[in-house]
């Protein structure tokens, strides 16, 4: 099971086209494919984020098509466009999240998306559906506070009181080094929307977080889980999916959702328009939307998953985790993709925060 991944994949934008473009084969580009072609689908994914074996139990059933997984680029959603566009053809699909999905679909390199086409979409809730209208929503991830039970007496219920109690907490809470989850809790604690392109609003965000930075013992790009467990700091702002193998495992470590609510994002496949392979691409993702697929999915990454259905399938740690758990109650905001203006105020803002 997997308990993270990177924000940013480690393989840079020129190697990685490189990689794409010999492997590709003579099959990229062109005319539009039949699923039952002989074909390579490629996807730019995160590093193992994929049920341990959907890609063999898909193959072996549609011994045509073959799939090749790599690293997302670095440089965010900047480095793909640039990918993308550099080497038109070369790729099918990829894992993106509400932002990357929204912002690709704003610059016209995404697929028109069908529901009809995968049929197995119906297995996700609808509220996702609607969430997630640029490809197949595969998962959520949910920003929360997550404490030492054994160190923290009275830990904070909410975005405000975290802030608040902060010199309470001096040198004994850690943020994530990712500026838009770092400005959403802000913003919920001032009672704004997170996706504000307000910019007075996030000048007030960011003077908060600059406010309460000499008590941050550190910006961590991951092992929250692990400050947390070798006693480096007792508090952390963090995901979801950093819980997946600590619940039941250290019993020091708990969740809370705060009251304002979570910021949350949701993950899921879309395809590009430039691909000659989106009926095999549509095959697949249809595929790994079967329950039994999508247990698999789930279950080896950790991941809070988007319908009821799949519990029984579901390991208990993951089933029984109030992390990770489905909660139709939950209050989640999700990211989306904002104006460039807003985007590059945010930019400069958390130049100032890191810089402070």
């Amino acid at each position: 099971m997997k308990t993270g991944r990177t924000l940013i994949a480690t393989v840079g934008a020129a190697a990685l086209a490189a990689s794409l473009v010999a492997c590709a084969g003579p099959d990229s580009g062109g005319e539009a494919l039949p699923a039952d072609a002989e074909q390579t689908l490629q996807m730019l994914n995160y590093g193992g984020w994929m049920g341990a074996d959907n890609v063999s139990s898909f193959e072996a059933a549609n011994p045509n098509i073959t799939i090749n997984q790599a690293d997302l680029p670095s440089g965010g959603v900047g480095g793909i466009l640039t990918l993308l566009r550099e080497n038109s053809g070369a790729y099918d699909f990829a894992l993106l999240g509400s932002i990357g999905a929204g912002t690709s679909s704003q610059q016209g390199i995404l697929a028109d998306f069908d529901p009809a086409s995968v049929p197995n979409l119906a297995n996700i809730e609808p509220q996702f559906q609607e969430a997630y209208p640029w490809g197949v929503p595969l998962e959520q991830g949910k920003v929360g506070i997550i404490y030492r039970s054994d160190k923290v007496d009275s830990p904070p219920q909410s975005w405000a009181e975290l802030f608040e109690r902060m010199p309470e907490f001096a040198g004994r809470v850690a943020f994530p080094d990712y500026d838009n989850d770092v400005f959403s809790v802000a913003l919920l604690a001032l009672g704004y929307d997170i996706n504000t392109e307000n910019l007075d609003e996030m000048q007030e965000a960011a003077d908060l977080v600059i406010s309460v930075k000499p008590y941050i013992k550190a910006f961590l790009g991951s092992d929250l889980i692990k400050a947390l467990s070798d006693g480096t700091v007792d508090i952390v702002v963090g995901y979801d999916y950093n819980t997946a193998e600590s619940f039941g495992v250290d019993d020091t470590i708990e969740w809370i959702a705060p009251s304002e609510g979570m910021p949350g994002y949701i993950d899921g496949w879309v395809m590009f328009g430039d691909s000659p392979r989106q009926a095999a691409t549509t095959e697949f993702m249809n595929f790994v939307l079967d329950l039994d697929q999508y247990a698999d999915f789930i279950n080896t990454t950790g991941a809070s998953y988007l319908t009821p259905e799949v519990e029984p399938l579901l390991n208990p740690s993951i089933r029984d985790n109030p992390a990770l758990a489905f909660d139709p109650s939950a209050k989640v905001f999700y990211l989306k993709a904002v104006n460039g203006e807003t985007t590059a105020k945010r930019a400069e803002l958390w130049e100032q925060i890191k810089a402070s």
